[in-house]
């Protein structure tokens, strides 16, 4: 197989997996056969091994010796890590949000807000907390910067991976208008404001998934979504 081809595959696998964890279909705990994924993705075991690689990497697959890959299952240090990782770089990122006040980029954000709204009236869950991550990440993204865009996805989906590991359906530490009210302090190029509804906005979620986390430790299953027990 050309190299060309194995990244190709790869990346496949990859993007397979990732968005699977990404809708919930594959929950924490879940395991990862190699020779199953290859025979799903109709690629070599090569091309999954390497895939699982990239995945834990990015701290979304564990691999453990004689028990092979299985989707992570975070503790509470990672998810405070993570939170605290991202109030420094969001706080970084208001900040110059505010100083630029781009009315271009605040517009696509106010129309994501209504995706939001839509997606919480319909109660689909699936769409909302696509949604919600993705607000943080349009917020990336207006600054233009690939570099800080490429590592801050990734947090951005390990948050996505945390909420469903704990089945937070409610998430309502995301709700209370809390990306609209950011998105004005950031319009009205108010930076204390703006750094200070991060930290609240993030300290909530932060609080409500180790709080559920807690009650959750002796009863989670990686397959009791499936059968409601």
């Amino acid at each position: 197989m050309s190299e060309k081809k194995l990244e190709t595959t790869v990346d496949r696998v990859y993007q397979g997996v990732y968005a699977a964890i990404s809708k919930r279909s594959l929950r924490p705990g879940m395991k990862l056969g190699e020779a199953s994924l290859a025979e799903l993705f109709n690629v070599s075991r090569t091309s999954v091994r390497a895939a699982l690689k990239q995945l834990e990497a990015d701290g979304l697959v564990t691999t453990e010796p004689n028990k092979g890959a299985s989707v992570s299952l975070p503790s509470d240090a990672e998810l405070r890590s993570l939170f605290e990782t991202r109030r420094l770089i969001e706080i970084g990122i208001v900040t110059e949000l505010c100083r630029r006040r781009d009315s271009v980029a605040m517009q696509d954000l106010r129309e994501h807000l209504l995706l939001e709204d839509a997606a919480h009236a319909a109660g689909d869950h699936e769409r909302l907390i696509h949604l919600l991550g993705e607000f943080h990440l349009k917020l990336a993204r207006s600054l233009n910067n690939p570099v800080l865009l490429d590592w801050f996805q990734k947090l951005i989906s390990r948050a996505s991976l945390y909420a469903a590991a704990l089945d937070d359906d409610s998430h309502q530490a995301c709700r209370d208008d809390e990306h609209l009210r950011l998105l004005e302090y950031i319009e009205a190029g108010n930076q204390s404001a703006a750094i200070e509804l991060t930290c609240t906005h993030l300290n909530g979620i932060e609080k409500a998934i180790l709080d559920v986390a807690a009650k959750m430790k002796t009863g989670y299953h990686p397959l009791k979504h499936l059968i409601g027990v």
